[in-house]
């Protein structure tokens, strides 16, 4: 792939609010599940689901199983031009008040708890 095509593929996948935020949250917390994802950003499980996958083509993250949990992260082996993109955004937005809920959210989620109640 060319490095147009890439970075394009790249600026695409980040260009939502809600991909942002997901993105925003995996640099704070690695190793959140869909359910926890869905409790912090307040969407449906398959919308996550699909805005996890296009970061997941755009190589931003990855995943890895764990038991039953499926835990995402971003991409430790992503190129050092996403990762001097994504350090820019996270400058920008540092100050936003969304992604200071976020991630003050995310420190009291607990996985056990949520994704035992969806179960239910």
């Amino acid at each position: 792939m060319s490095d147009l095509k890439k970075i394009t593929k790249i600026i695409k996948a980040l260009a939502d609010e809600n991909r942002i935020r997901i993105v925003t949250l995996l640099k704070a917390k690695k190793n959140l599940c869909v359910c926890e994802i869905t409790e912090i950003i307040g969407l449906s499980q398959p919308t996550i689901s699909s805005h996890l996958k296009k970061l997941q083509d755009a190589e931003i993250i990855t995943f890895s199983k764990d038991g039953s949990w499926v835990n995402y992260s971003l991409d430790e082996n992503m190129e050092e031009s996403v990762q001097k993109i994504l350090n820019l955004i996270y400058q920008i937005i540092s100050g936003d008040e969304k992604i200071k809920s976020d991630i003050q959210i995310s420190s009291k989620v607990d996985r056990n708890i949520i994704c035992c109640k969806k179960g239910e």
